[in-house]
Formats: structure tokens, sequence, C-alpha cells
């Protein structure tokens, strides 16, 4: 490995070597990564392309192979793709206080794109990233050039989270817990796909590749922690809405049935009056990758609108 240092921060680029040797149960999943690492956590991103910064965050649980097809195409149309793991999600560390609301997370993943000197992105985030990129304006206004909410998860929906999130913490016995229910978490992984998915079909490669990563005690207990914080964040944010002023467009399918746009993206379009809403015929939740052409178009509309 190489690397540099800049304050806390440190970019690290992974050898061909390392990237050769990164898989997991035969799955490849390095796609040219590195890592910067900030406060101590250390996080993982791909990047694609030059020109105008786009980027990328995935939902819960999710990774930056979400939006693989998605960067392919913005690299071809003149823009620079920067896909993040979430804080505990894909290859990204999590920190060790437990501090994992959406606001935590945006202050990691602006201090990372300070350190890779990226400077007014375009701010993308799918379902649960969607809260994230708006926490993200709320805290850093002027470093946003504008928003792409792709089904986005907004506003609280209960707390059924919360006992679990006690159990995965507790120190030993949290992973035990999750090796013991593996069997459980495959079959919750391929019924939350199904779901994401459809009206689509689930690719083979892509449910092979999730089952592979999602199914770490690691990433159990990120998922697990975000969706039991998600209501935290989302009601002390809510109220906010109204105080955005970036350009920002919101993409939803109308048969997404995980994350119903009846209760997110339409109250958001009516909460952020200057938002553009896109309704897609057909769709279901996982738009990065059943719709990336619909991403696609609307990035290049907001960034016509910005530059």
């Amino acid at each position: 490995m190489n690397g540099r240092v800049n304050n806390s921060a440190v970019v690290v680029h992974l050898t061909p070597d390392e990237l050769l040797h990164y898989r997991g149960e035969g799955v490849d999943i390095s796609r040219d990564g590195e890592f910067v690492t900030v406060e101590g956590v250390r996080l993982h991103y791909v990047s694609e392309g030059r020109g105008t910064p786009v980027v990328l965050l995935h939902g819960n649980a999710g990774f930056t192979h979400d939006y693989s097809t998605v960067m392919t195409l913005l690299a071809r149309r003149g823009f620079r793709a920067l896909a993040f793991d979430r804080p505990g999600h894909g290859r990204s560390e999590r920190a060790n206080n437990g501090a994992t609301t959406a606001g935590v997370q945006a202050r990691l993943i602006r201090r990372a794109l300070l350190e890779l000197e990226v400077e007014q992105p375009i701010m993308v985030g799918h379902s649960w990233g969607g809260l994230l990129i708006l926490a993200y304006w709320l805290q850093y206004q002027t470093d946003t050039a504008g928003l792409v909410l792709l089904a986005p998860a907004i506003y609280p929906e209960g707390d059924e989270f919360t006992t679990s999130k006690a159990l995965v913490g507790i120190p030993g016995l949290g992973y035990l817990l999750i090796r013991m229910s593996k069997p459980f978490i495959n079959r919750e992984i391929r019924r939350t796909l199904d779901r994401a998915f459809s009206p689509d079909e689930v690719p083979s490669a892509y449910l092979e590749l999730a089952t592979t990563i999602w199914n770490r005690p690691e990433q159990v207990k990120a998922i697990v922690e975000d969706e039991a914080d998600f209501g935290l964040s989302a009601e002390g944010l809510t109220s906010r809405f109204g105080e955005i002023r970036a350009p920002t467009v919101i993409v939803t399918g109308d048969s997404d049935h995980l994350v119903k746009p009846e209760a997110h993206s339409f109250p958001l379009h009516k909460a952020i009056p200057h938002s553009r809403l896109v309704v897609l015929p057909g769709a279901g939740h996982m738009l990065p990758q059943t719709r990336p052409e619909a991403v696609l178009e609307a990035i290049e509309t907001l960034s016509t609108h910005v530059r």
C-alpha cells in the first residue's frame, strides 16, 4: 500500500496484488477501490471519470456496487463519479463510539471529500442515503452544487429495530447471535432484495455479492444500527427541509413497495417546493441498478441548472 497524510486524514491506494486478493468467499468485490481515513474511520470509495464531481451514497443495506452502471455512464458523459461505502457497510469501517446518525455520517463524508479535494459536488443518495444527503446540505450548504434523491427514505416509520440494536451491541454476544442467525439472515437478504428490485428480477450476481457481504457480523451490526437510528436522524431534520435551497431532483418508482413514494417522495417534494419530482412508471425501489439511465438523466438535468 501507499498513502499520503494530511492532518487527520489518510488516503490509501490499493496495489494490484492487494485488489486481487480481496475476495469474499470467492466473490471479487474490489472494483479499483481506494481508502480515505478520517477521524480514525477508514472509508472505502471507488472513483471513475473526470469532470464535475458526483458523490453517490447507497441505502441500507447497500454498497458501492449499487452504482456500478451509473458510474460508467457518468464517466462517459464527462463527470467524475465517486461512490462511497457508508460507514460500516461494504469495506468501510465504522466508528467505535456507536455514533451512527445521518449527521455523523455526513460529517465523515465531508471530511473525506475535503481530503480528496472534491469541491461543489452533486450529491446523490438512494433510500437511506437520501436522508444522508439532506443532512449533508443542512450542515454544509455552501459545499453542495445540488441534490438528487433516488427512492428516498425520509420520514420515520417506527422503531422496531431498537431491541435488535441493543442485542447486536452487546460485546461478544452480539457477534455470536449474528453468526448463529446466518441462515435467517440469508433468507432476509433474499426477501428484502426481491421487494427492492420488484417488479424486476434480482440479478443472480447481485444476490451472490450481497449475500457474501451483508451477512458479515460487522455489516449486520451496521444495518441494524442504521435502521434503529433512522427515526432519530429523520426527526431532527424533517422540520428543516423547507430551508433547502439547492437545486433538487427527486426520482421515485410508482411500483416501489419498499419505500412508498406516498410516504416519502411526495411529501418531500411538497416540503421542498422548488424540487423537481420524477415518477418512473413500472419501477421499484432499486433504481441505481434497475433504471441507471433515469439516474443519469436526473443528474444531467440538475447539472445544467448549476453550471
